[in-house]
């Protein structure tokens, strides 16, 4: 059977307001309903889709048997210019770059618990923010948050 789509990710944190409230603030996800697990979390929702779960570490202890392999999370958006003033107001460090042959363009910054995030503009306003003067091409470079 072939995948369906894109459930959910999954992020851990020290301090789960602090968390809730980036996402909401920030990304504009909506705090929304989740089951009562033995422990506490949140489910920030994208329309009636919870995309991120949030939830607080199972030990203070460091998991073994997590890699360091995941990399970020990106989401496909729209209003460069928004992002760019919200990531602003919450002095939020981030980098951009366009796509080199290809209308994209990708802002990156980090959560609370440190876990990368990109956001996607894609078209006209991706364009034109990839052309403009001063504009950085090709995140593969390193993106040095």
């Amino acid at each position: 059977m072939p995948i369906k789509g894109f459930a959910h990710i999954n992020v851990s944190t020290k301090d789960l307001e602090t968390s809730r409230r980036f996402y909401s603030q920030v990304l504009g996800l909506e705090d929304g309903p989740r089951p009562p697990f033995g422990r506490a979390g949140a489910w920030m929702y994208l329309g009636d889709q919870p995309i991120v779960h949030i939830s607080t570490a199972r030990s203070p202890e460091p998991n073994p048997a997590k890699t360091d392999a995941f990399d970020h999370f990106a989401l496909w958006t729209q209003d460069i210019n928004h992002y760019r003033q919200v990531l602003k107001e919450h002095s939020i460090k981030n980098v951009e770059f366009g796509v080199p042959d290809n209308d994209q363009y990708q802002i990156f910054f980090k959560d609370p618990d440190g876990m990368e995030i990109e956001l996607i503009f894609r078209g006209e306003e991706a364009r034109l923010a990839s052309q403009a003067d001063g504009a950085k091409t090709d995140a593969s470079f390193g993106r040095n948050l």
